[in-house]
């Protein structure tokens, strides 16, 4: 079935050569454009797309205000089309607290990056798409129970020693993260967090999480020592690591190279906890593309380590936890509402 898609973008040109790229895979047709916001949402709700490609920053009403507004009267995946600056990055991250399920930058580099993005974008749709399809086709049935008694895993978690939290997410993180952040008291332990953004993003991200936790967050610096009450957001650009020296550990903040496709990675990150604890630590594999962590969290989990997953009914891509789990590295799968709870029973706020 053909996936139909509205283009908002204030400039003729990209609008386009966008929907070119796009209507290059017979799956995707743009069905209609807007140049502003106000007419973005005036045309979701005439044509009813599957999915709206917005850019932030139009005329008469921007993208974040569209998003606010459209999650409000007729919710659909929105992806937002961003410039790579720090005012960029503020925007976007606030269009994806609104409900935006995720952002592609906008290319600098011509066509071949264009195309680059618009296939990012293509394989990005048709997984969303298909998820909203299967809810709506299930719609009708009777929740699984699970899904009925949230938290009812919760009470039997049985609480150890943790010294550090590593949590890893990408497309839909943004939302998991002022969810899980927000619920996590001031006595946790040092978390160190991968989050899939390119630089820029990564420091507004932690931004903006500082100022809706009791935690202090910050974006990770090399050299950083480890603090309980402290989360360090992996740096957009730069690969994270955690290593130990005498009493304290640290973090290594450095290397551009893409492991598993991304930098920072979440598998590297894991790799690091795997060397420095055993039992002693606690993973999190939130929702997110691809299979980024699922290898590493493994090897924490053999090390010992206990791991949480995000469940699918709450994920906005199931796929790193969903390949974690198919491995045996996840000892618990929980609704996102429920995963800072659960840090804080088995140990991440000290016993």
């Amino acid at each position: 079935m053909v996936i139909n898609v509205v283009i908002a973008d204030d400039s003729p040109f990209l609008r386009q050569v966008l929907k070119d790229v796009l209507e290059q895979s017979n799956k995707i047709a743009v069905i209609a454009e807007a140049k502003n916001g106000k007419e973005a949402i005036e045309v979701v709700k005439r044509r009813k797309p599957d999915v709206l490609i917005l850019d932030c920053e139009m005329p008469i009403m921007n993208g974040v205000e569209a998003v606010r507004r459209l999650m409000a009267e007729c919710p659909l995946p929105v992806f937002m089309f961003s410039s790579l600056t720090q005012v960029g990055a503020s925007v976007t991250l606030k269009a994806l607290e609104y409900g935006a399920v995720d952002f592609l930058a906008k290319p600098t580099r011509g066509a071949h990056a264009l195309d680059e993005v618009a296939n990012q974008l293509i394989q990005k749709i048709e997984v969303i798409v298909r998820k909203e399809r299967l809810k709506q086709s299930f719609r009708h049935l009777t929740p699984h129970p699970n899904t009925v008694n949230r938290g009812h895993l919760i009470p039997n978690l049985k609480k150890f020693g943790i010294d550090i939290i590593a949590i890893g997410s990408s497309t839909g993180g943004v939302q998991a993260a002022v969810e899980v952040v927000k619920g996590l008291s001031v006595r946790t332990k040092p978390i160190v967090w991968v989050q899939h953004m390119p630089p820029n993003f990564t420091k507004s991200f932690a931004e903006r999480l500082n100022t809706l936790s009791k935690l202090t967050i910050k974006e990770a610096s090399d050299g950083d020592r480890l603090e309980d009450s402290h989360c360090y957001i992996g740096r957009g650009g730069s690969q994270m690591r955690v290593y130990r020296r005498g009493k304290d550990y640290y973090l290594k903040v450095q290397g551009e190279e893409r492991v598993s496709g991304h930098c920072p990675s979440c598998n590297v990150l894991f790799e690091s906890i795997a060397e420095n604890f055993s039992d002693n630590a606690l993973g999190v594999i939130l929702t997110g593309m691809g299979d980024d962590g699922a290898k590493q969290l493994l090897n924490m989990h053999n090390k010992g380590a206990f791991v949480i997953g995000q469940n699918q009914d709450s994920c906005v891509v199931y796929g790193m936890p969903k390949v974690a789990n198919a491995l045996g590295a996840v000892d618990i799968e929980l609704d996102i509402g429920d995963i800072a709870d659960a840090i804080v029973r088995k140990g991440g706020a000290g016993l």
